[in-house]
């Protein structure tokens, strides 16, 4: 009874699944990953308490496949950290530079902090523009967006950074161009 119930939402669901973490993860393989492991709970969780208590099979994996995701980024953050501490563990610095090392980790790590406090799709945008150093175009085809969305957003995150770390402007003669 458990594995037909499981057959048939599974033949049901997977595809529209798949597309959501596609556009979500935009690695294909990721995106397969977080599907299979999405499915690996919900038969576990099916196994455990039944099904009787779910209404929507493909809400109810969607929400989980929500997390996968999350968990995923998160991931590739903790993996992006441990890569460049690995790298700078393996030089040596002169006081100077390890001063400013520790400063501007320290700052780059009250930034990050002070930016999960930003609407949901600023956040994103702003992580993948300063945290994963993609391009305003990439941004904009990753998140289904135009280039001026993606430009807007990350002008609302700065202006809100600022106001959240209290950063006074700096003096400057020069004139910015508006390009990224």
């Amino acid at each position: 009874m458990k594995q037909s119930y499981f057959d048939r939402v599974y033949e049901s669901t997977y595809d529209n699944l798949l597309r959501y973490a596609i556009v979500h993860l935009s690695d294909p393989t990721d995106a397969e990953d977080a599907v299979q492991n999405v499915y690996v709970q919900f038969y576990r969780r099916i196994e455990r308490y039944g099904h009787f208590d779910i209404l929507s099979p493909e809400g109810f994996l969607k929400k989980m496949l929500k997390r996968e995701i999350i968990k995923n980024y998160a991931e590739r953050e903790q993996q992006r950290i441990r890569i460049v501490s690995d790298a700078e563990e393996d030089r040596i610095p002169d006081d100077e530079v390890f001063e400013d090392v520790v400063v501007n980790r320290a700052l780059a790590e009250q930034v990050f902090r002070a930016a999960k406090e930003l609407p949901r799709e600023t956040y994103r945008t702003f992580v993948l523009f300063y945290g994963y150093e993609l391009t305003v175009p990439e941004i904009a085809k990753q998140l289904g967006v135009t280039k001026e969305t993606v430009k807007t957003r990350l002008c609302r995150a700065r202006k809100a950074l600022k106001v959240m770390l209290e950063v006074e402007p700096k003096e400057s003669n020069q004139t910015g161009n508006g390009e990224y």
